[in-house]
């Protein structure tokens, strides 16, 4: 499986003139136990190259996707995270962010999209999430759960942000988005959480 997953990535590749992205190159707290990292277009190079056995996750929030579009090739999107309307404040005492709590059902319902999907742990996944810093931590929850093969699409679907120049501290970096790779505001019923959210026991006979 794994020689086959790194032609097929190697066979996109050449097409695409892209290279591999070696782990140097990615921030510390950002890396995986897996070691597998991918630019937005090695991962749509690698996702088309064989799309019926490499599985592609959109790991964002329900509202990410609705708000600021999911990527065409996207099999699924799984939150690793919720949205809430608890107030987090930072540091400084000025500024703060809505708490995001953890998706604990996340590994089960990627273990019903693979299943859906006639796949299994062994099977290739490419997680993306707006950033690039949220993938890492779903990376290591499956790796966890004894997922095998996991890549991470290190600069998100929104892109990274610049750190310097006229567009300071906005995501115009990399990223699907800004790749101008195939993405749109239309959600596909059959990829929505919904359909791999695993039933929660009621106790009720």
């Amino acid at each position: 499986m794994h020689q086959r997953v790194a032609l097929l990535l190697a066979l996109a590749l050449a097409f695409k003139s892209a290279s591999a992205i070696d782990e140097s190159q990615v921030k510390e707290k950002w890396r995986t136990p897996f070691h597998l990292y991918l630019t937005a277009q090695e991962a749509y190079a690698m996702k088309m190259a064989d799309p019926e056995h490499v599985l592609f996750l959109d790991v964002r929030t329900r509202q990410e996707v609705r708000y600021t579009g999911i990527a065409d090739q996207v099999d699924a999107n799984i939150p690793y995270r919720f949205d809430s309307s608890e107030w987090r404040e930072k540091s400084d005492g000025i500024h703060g962010t809505f708490s995001r709590p953890r998706n604990f059902d996340f590994e089960a319902a990627v273990g019903n999209v693979l299943q859906a999907k006639g796949l299994d742990k062994s099977s290739p996944i490419i997680i993306m999430c707006t950033s690039g810093s949220r993938a890492p931590y779903a990376a290591e929850a499956l790796h966890d759960a004894g997922f095998t093969l996991v890549y991470t699409q290190v600069e998100g679907f929104e892109g990274v942000k610049a750190k310097s120049g006229e567009h300071k501290g906005k995501r115009v970096v990399g990223g699907w988005k800004n790749e101008g790779l195939p993405w749109s505001y239309d959600l596909k019923a059959s990829t929505m959480y919904f359909n791999f959210e695993p039933k929660q026991e009621t106790g009720v006979e």
